[in-house]
């Protein structure tokens, strides 16, 4: 500025960097209660007997011995009774009980006589003895010069590199080994160090770490909420290299139970719960289809659930599927997923309104099962590319409502981003628990796991490997899914079928609901396999079963008809076979026969037979209410029931539930019903059939009435 002259300023010297505290600098002398407190295991058993006895000694001089037994009484009482709300294990309450009763009772004796007496320091010596001993030996810290030892060589081999890497100063605070991997903490200097220097020598790092881990098995991560802090973690083998077996004895008996979905890399099994949605995106042939069928090898043997698969593949996913009988339905396209996705805003809906037992989350049972839908490829339904514009809507709604009625949502894609996936961020934010298989890129990860730099999933090796994160504030995990071969799948879909078989069929609480035309929602649920492909008719048992059922003329053919099915459909090997089942095909033949010879006529000029059907349904009924009489102790089962008398499943369930209102069955269990003491099931059939009856004909009236 003219008429000024410019005067420099001094120059302003950096700020003193302290010395890390971890560089020799004078100590601080440590208060005397915190070194004996650290020291406790020994401290409280050698300090406890003079001071027990000089506590004595004092309330002996004050004459406090009835206030010693009072207070001391009353101490004791509610340490008796309160233990089990302070300590988990029964041999700490007990521990603690006798600790604070004996020395109750030796205050009280020493306030008495005094602690000048020989017997009671005796005692009192004896005591402490014995109770000291088991104090040290659960107070004794455990390892210290073993972690130390470790710390100390972790230390020195960083010491001899971090100097030539630019992070000079730091230093290895905490080792932890967990099986082949070792974790080790390092603490930089604050404003020096940051995690962007060890990335930059990372390379550098997997030089000198030449024995304890291979090139790429060594990855860092930042420690949160301290950004001068870094954890390394040093492979030495991939543990996840081997085929993962699938164990059947893990598999969950209902979805309230934890689902295996895979093995980590420390040898221990990862569990998540099924009621909950997921995501899972990964390329082609990185095991996303296996994992599909891991969730339903699970899922199959929860009575409390129903599976339901939607796949626009042109059906590649759904064929295993389809030949094991793995789920309730299968969808292949676009306009029965539409549909199907209607259906299940409506049973949303209706769930929120009717289905309530006095707690805001629902709970499946056999009765109102769970419903998981899964999708495999979801971008032929929700991307904007090749998706559809309801279904995307209707999905929202699913995703969003459904996880507290207990209806579940599991999305499988090759692409994580929203365009080419589910879209919305409403659908992508309430599918909660993440799995990455093997991508083209990292990025490809972004919209599945925020830590997809750090866990770069382009680099899994093996099929069926995966970062998992199951919410939002978890850490992911590698695992690796269990190998399931469709061959296994269809054995263990077989023996699910087994035990879940007799189950009562799936009611909509929907049901009443018009879904197009004059059908409701449980009519169009009930025809389901009508509607399957033609391409997949004799792949699916289900549609067979379906098939046969449609084609019978009676409730007695009509259960012949689906035991043949099923019968056919059932592999051959280990499985047990059913009492009183006979040869599969020999049976299939008969029934053939049968039918053949019940629809005897003209050809092109069919007359159906008249064939009276009054004397074989009184029998059925009559064997029916014999073998629910004969019942065993630990009652018997609808399917023994539908074994014995011939009748249909529907028919068996509605007379069950009537017998059970009147009062002249009950329910002992899961599919267990046994007679009532003093009732009469022959009498009891007889009023529900004529109210039955009586219905019908008003029904009838009213239709011709009209």
């Amino acid at each position: 500025m003219p008429g000024k002259e410019l005067v420099p300023r001094p120059a302003v010297p950096p700020p003193v960097v302290t010395t890390p505290p971890w560089q020799p600098q004078d100590k601080d002398l440590v208060p005397a209660y915190r070194w004996l407190w650290q020291r406790r295991h020994w401290t409280v058993p050698v300090f406890l007997l003079p001071g027990l006895w000089l506590a004595a000694l004092t309330l002996h001089l004050l004459h406090y011995a009835t206030y010693t037994l009072l207070a001391g009484g009353i101490v004791a009482v509610i340490t008796v009774l309160g233990a089990h709300l302070k300590w988990d294990r029964v041999s700490e309450q007990w521990y603690a009980r006798l600790t604070v009763v004996a020395a109750w009772l030796w205050l009280w004796i020493g306030a008495w006589l005094g602690p000048a007496h020989l017997w009671p320091f005796v005692a009192l010596a004896s005591a402490v003895a014995v109770w000291g001993y088991f104090w040290w030996r659960h107070k004794r810290p455990r390892g210290h010069r073993r972690r130390q030892k470790l710390l100390g060589k972790w230390d020195a081999w960083w010491q001899s590199h971090c100097w030539n890497w630019n992070l000079g100063g730091s230093k290895v605070i905490a080792v932890w080994p967990m099986g082949v991997t070792t974790k080790v903490r390092i603490q930089g200097i604050a404003g020096r160090h940051s995690i962007q220097h060890v990335k930059q020598v990372m390379h550098l790092i997997e030089s000198g770490a030449d024995g304890h881990a291979d090139t790429g098995m060594i990855r860092a991560e930042v420690v949160k909420g301290k950004p001068s802090q870094f954890d390394l973690f040093f492979k030495k083998e991939n543990p996840l290299r081997g085929i993962v077996e699938y164990d059947m004895s893990l598999a969950p008996r209902s979805v309230h139970e934890q689902m295996v979905a895979g093995m980590s890399e420390t040898g221990v099994w990862k569990t998540i719960t099924p009621r909950r949605n997921r995501f899972v995106i990964g390329e082609t042939r990185s095991g996303k289809s296996n994992d599909l069928l891991v969730g339903l090898a699970a899922l199959t043997g929860c009575p409390d659930s129903r599976q339901i698969l939607i796949d626009l593949k042109a059906g590649r996913s759904a064929r295993p599927v389809l030949a094991a009988a793995a789920v309730e339905y299968v969808v292949t396209e676009v306009d029965e997923a539409r549909m199907l996705l209607r259906m299940l805003t409506a049973e949303t809906a209706a769930r929120s309104k009717y289905a309530y037992t006095g707690e805001e989350q629902l709970l499946a049972t056999d009765e109102v099962p769970a419903l998981h839908l899964m999708i495999d490829e979801t971008n032929g339904l929700t991307s904007v590319a090749n998706g559809d514009t309801e279904c995307v809507r209707l999905l929202g709604t699913v995703t969003s409502q459904g996880n507290g009625l207990e209806i579940y949502t599991w999305v499988y894609t090759q692409h994580g981003s929203l365009e080419e996936s589910v879209r919305t961020e409403q659908i992508r934010g309430n599918l909660h628990v993440r799995s990455v298989y093997r991508v083209a890129e990292a990025r490809h990860g972004a919209y599945v796991i925020p830590e997809y730099n750090k866990l770069d999933a382009s680099k899994l090796e093996e099929k069926g490997t995966c970062y998992i994160k199951d919410g939002k504030d978890a850490t992911p995990e590698q695992v690796r899914a269990p190998h399931m071969p469709h061959p296994l799948l269809k054995k263990i879909a077989a023996q699910n079928a087994r035990l879940l078989d007799g189950r009562p069929p799936l009611t909509l609480y929907c049901g009443s609901q018009i879904a197009a035309g004059d059908m409701t929602w449980q009519q169009w649920w009930d025809s389901r396999w009508g509607r399957l492909d033609e391409a997949f008719h004799a792949l699916s048992p289900q549609y067979q079963e379906w098939a046969a059922l449609q084609s019978a003329r009676s409730p007695a053919e009509a259960f012949a008809a689906t035991e043949a099915a099923r019968a056919a459909a059932a592999p051959a090997g280990p499985l047990p076979a059913n009492p009183g089942e006979g040869d599969a095909a020999s049976a299939a033949e008969r029934i053939r026969r049968e039918l053949a010879d019940a629809h005897r006529g003209v050809p092109g000029n069919f007359v159906p037979p008249k064939v009276n059907l009054r004397p074989v349904i009184t029998r059925q009924k009559g064997t029916f209410a014999t073998a629910l009489e004969s019942a065993p102790p630990e009652g018997i089962s609808p399917t023994q029931l539908m074994d014995e008398s011939g009748m249909s499943s529907a028919w068996v369930y509605q007379k069950l539930s009537g017998l059970v209102e009147a009062g002249v069955a009950t329910k002992l269990g899961r599919g267990r019903y046994a007679p009532v003491a003093g009732g009469d099931i022959r009498e009891a059939m007889s009023v529900l059939d004529a109210g039955n009856e009586q219905l019908y004909r008003e029904a009838r009236e009213t239709v011709d009435a009209g």
